[in-house]
């Protein structure tokens, strides 16, 4: 068995070990039965999430059964398609498991499990009722049968084809507060943790002078912010207030060096990054009804002696659907719409995106969207790869509905002027997304 195959099968066995040890799921029973509310009532202004309901549309009851947000499970899946595409990247399906746990103010735990990414968060109050707590994570990143190459201007960069990975524990302590609205998912919180991780390489091209990246341990502190104020509806779509937080890393490779062809990558054996977000919805000013929403975000970050292969894969650059405040853990992923999959790990960026929804019935919104990102791409100038600062405009709309059995849509599409695919100037995605809870 090769060496990073068998890193992956002993972190898939961690993983099995954490998610049986984590508290069970919480089970709401009622025998009462929710309210009615007229579908115009409900379009207008929609119930909060988790809130059940009985409706009638289209001469059909309907019934919206209450759900018990103390513990979530959902699983999600689709794929973005990227065209004219870049190279070897025209299909990009995805698909996960989400477990969120929230039996009381005390105790925190949700996971994105996707098997060859997986991010796990524990937190646990030291006391009853008091904020303080002690904090355990643990986040994976493992393509066992894939060397990976970097996309550069929508072309793979064959001299830095490379099979690698990394995986992350996490220990530190947490200060944790409820916020209004007081919902499950409406939290302060700081966490200061220590992530003690190993950075490992496999097979890579073998070309003259080619000088692989080494194995090495690796040693982060972090401290991360998040306040979280919004309220989502019975959709889980973000429905009024604000949100904003930022993250700190420093980081040492303890065994590092130059590597690629003749060593022409800097190998910097300390980094640092930091990054910050801000999100916020509000009712179309002067609109009596809850059909129109204006939802606004801002991401920024930039880092010192930063390369591919030291921030966490939520922390790159790339497209697909942009969840926009939807879940409290998610909110601090940026998005670059129309870009592909954690394509870009630039120095700085900054990214302001601006979205007009409107439900067109109780059960499906339309989102129209637009705004622009600069940061600093690695191009080739003379033959050269250089980094170069872009502004990268983009613009474009989803849809999300419900489906029978459960089910919640999405369909996007995003345009992106500022790509550069096949010698074209622009990029165009369409990601296509379901998700259930279970």
């Amino acid at each position: 068995m090769k060496p990073v195959t068998k890193i992956f099968v002993w972190q898939c066995l961690y993983l099995v070990l954490l998610l049986t040890g984590s508290s069970h799921p919480i089970h709401a029973e009622t025998s009462t039965q929710p309210p009615f509310l007229s579908s115009d009532t409900v379009l207008h202004h929609p119930p909060a999430a988790g809130m059940g309901f009985r409706t009638r549309f289209l001469n059909h009851d309907i019934t919206i059964p209450a759900m018990d947000r103390r513990a979530i499970n959902a699983w999600v899946a689709g794929s973005t398609i990227n065209f004219p595409k870049p190279s070897g990247r025209r299909l990009e399906p995805l698909a996960a498991l989400y477990f969120w746990r929230r039996p009381n103010q005390d105790r925190l735990f949700y996971a994105d499990i996707a098997g060859l990414y997986n991010h796990l968060f524990f937190a646990q109050a030291f006391e009853k009722g008091k904020p303080l707590e002690w904090v355990t994570t643990f986040e994976n990143y493992t393509i066992p049968f894939l060397k990976q190459t970097e996309l550069i201007e929508g072309k793979q960069d064959k001299a830095s084809e490379v099979e690698w990975g990394y995986v992350r524990p996490g220990f530190g302590l947490g200060f944790r507060q409820p916020v209004p609205p007081f919902r499950e998912d409406n939290m302060a919180a700081v966490d200061f943790i220590v992530e003690p991780g190993f950075l490992y390489f496999g097979r890579h091209n073998h070309r003259k002078g080619f000088v692989k990246p080494r194995d090495t341990f690796e040693l982060r502190t972090r401290l991360q912010v998040k306040w979280d104020a919004l309220t989502r509806n019975f959709m889980n779509l973000v429905d009024t207030g604000f949100a904003f937080g930022a993250d700190g890393i420093w980081g040492h490779r303890a065994r590092w060096r130059d590597w690629g062809i003749n060593r022409q990558e800097r190998g910097h054996n300390s980094y640092a990054l930091v990054t910050a977000y801000g999100v916020g919805s509000m009712r179309l000013p002067f609109a009596d009804s809850g059909r129109h929403r204006l939802i606004g975000s801002v991401f920024g970050g930039i880092g010192h002696h930063l390369d591919r292969f030291n921030r966490n894969v939520t922390q790159r650059l790339g497209g697909g659907v942009n969840p926009v405040g939807e879940e409290f853990h998610t909110l601090g992923n940026p998005v670059l719409p129309g870009a592909a999959y954690l394509e870009f790990f630039p120095r700085h960026y900054l990214i302001a995106y601006g979205e007009y929804r409107f439900a067109a019935t109780f059960f499906s919104f339309l989102h129209f969207y637009g705004g622009g990102a600069y940061l600093d791409p690695r191009k080739i100038n003379n033959g050269k790869i250089l980094r170069e600062d872009t502004i990268m405009p983009f613009a474009g709309a989803r849809i999300t509905t419900g489906l029978p059995g459960k089910l919640r849509l999405v369909i996007d599409y995003a345009h992106n002027f500022g790509l550069k695919r096949r010698g074209k100037g622009y990029g165009n995605q369409v990601t296509i997304w379901v998700s259930r809870l279970f």
